[in-house]
């Protein structure tokens, strides 16, 4: 098995564009999953952490995360949008590691992901903080 990207990756390193469309169907999934009578009404807009999650999902996928024996702490989450973003809209997701350090055995991983639509408008950005603990090879 490769070695995780999380353990060689530096600073500067750039992943996706990805794809982060979210369909009716899984827009109205999620409503379900997370609804009740406190949860907001986003009408024919997503909730904003929809599309954060689905860009996060592929970014886990691309560092190796899924491999046996790391555990992952989502340490911080920031988010500033645009606008609104309509269900079925064509949004992609393009990620850049900002800040990758080992201290005490656990690896701080921080990533700026930037929201773009159709047109290539950025409409969104976001940073993720992420610890990794486990057997990550040096």
């Amino acid at each position: 098995m490769a070695d995780p990207l999380i353990s060689t990756a530096v600073a500067g390193h750039e992943f996706g564009p990805y794809d982060v469309t979210i369909p009716a169907e899984r827009a109205d999934a999620y409503a379900k999953a997370v609804g009740g009578d406190e949860s907001p009404d986003y009408g024919n807009h997503l909730a904003p952490m929809m599309v954060i999650a689905a860009a996060l999902t592929e970014l886990i996928g691309d560092l190796g995360l899924f491999t046996g024996g790391l555990q992952t702490v989502h340490a911080g989450q920031e988010v500033s949008w645009e606008r609104a973003i309509e269900i079925g809209e064509k949004v992609e997701a393009s990620g850049r590691l900002v800040a990758s350090s080992v201290r005490r055995g656990n690896h701080f991983a921080t990533i700026a992901v930037s929201y773009t639509d159709a047109a290539g408008t950025e409409i969104g950005t976001s940073s993720t903080t992420i610890i990794v603990t486990g057997e990550l090879p040096r």
